[in-house]
């Protein structure tokens, strides 16, 4: 397996409030873990605060939590679904306090 094969997959994009209002921007990585058939999701959201989850292969959505206990539900469309998140793609989530955000990848 190559470096690049293990390369985190980028998403960014932006954050609003549950008014409509710009936040700022979101970034986002997906780690492949190969062993798990899974990826590891990371957002950070403009305020500092991070959410970390894991999403199956062959799932499309997926919650990830805070370490404040604030969960963010996420729902991907993959492009291309054998090529995964490195095959491209966008996002939307939706914080249990309101905020919501979509990303590309």
């Amino acid at each position: 397996m190559s470096l690049a094969a293990c390369a985190p997959v980028m998403m960014t994009g932006e954050v609003t409030s549950e008014k409509g209002i710009s936040l700022g921007t979101v970034e986002m990585t997906a780690n492949k873990r190969p062993e798990l058939e899974a990826y590891t999701i990371k957002a950070q959201l403009p305020d500092e605060t991070v959410f970390n989850g894991d999403i199956k292969y062959h799932e499309k959505s997926v919650t990830l939590y805070s370490h404040d206990g604030v969960s963010m539900k996420c729902n991907f469309d993959l492009k291309d679904q054998l090529k995964k998140f490195e095959g491209g793609g966008k996002g939307s989530c939706t914080t249990s306090d309101g905020q919501k955000m979509t990303v590309k990848f």
